[in-house]
């Protein structure tokens, strides 16, 4: 039974670290109150990537939508891009963020912590691009 749990922690410790692998790889936040003032700072909005470690949608959406030379492009131009996953990371973000959907993506004002965007599931780059086009007409800023 201790081998079990051990093993069961361990793979837990693996998921969770994949998360920061892919963030750290694309140049993405981690962590919710870092994002957001460094949103505030640049005066562009946070996007929330809620992601879960056993969503097949969710990596498909990191390794073909996000992960695209043009939607990179503009993420690193408009955006500060936040990715946790809904169960290891749900102490780190609020709890007005939480959902039982993934992939889900949620577009934040940074300076009233509220989300004025949104899209849900796996998006192909040219749909997603289209999403972040009407994403960027509806930001407001400060």
């Amino acid at each position: 039974m201790r081998n079990i749990f051990i093993l069961l922690l361990l793979s837990l410790t693996l998921f969770g670290s994949n998360v920061d692998k892919y963030a750290k790889s694309e140049g993405f936040e981690r962590d919710y109150q870092t994002a957001l003032l460094k949103a505030k700072k640049k005066n562009k909005p946070l996007m929330l990537v809620l992601g879960a470690d056993y969503c097949p949608w969710c990596r498909k959406f990191e390794r073909k939508t996000l992960s695209s030379d043009n939607v990179k492009s503009f993420l690193n131009k408009e955006v500060i891009t936040l990715v946790v996953d809904k169960k290891f990371d749900k102490e780190s973000f609020p709890k007005r963020f939480q959902t039982n959907i993934t992939p889900k993506v949620f577009f934040i004002n940074p300076y009233i912590g509220k989300d004025f965007y949104q899209t849900v599931g796996y998006i192909k780059k040219k749909d997603f691009l289209k999403k972040l086009e009407e994403m960027k007409t509806l930001y407001k800023g400060k």
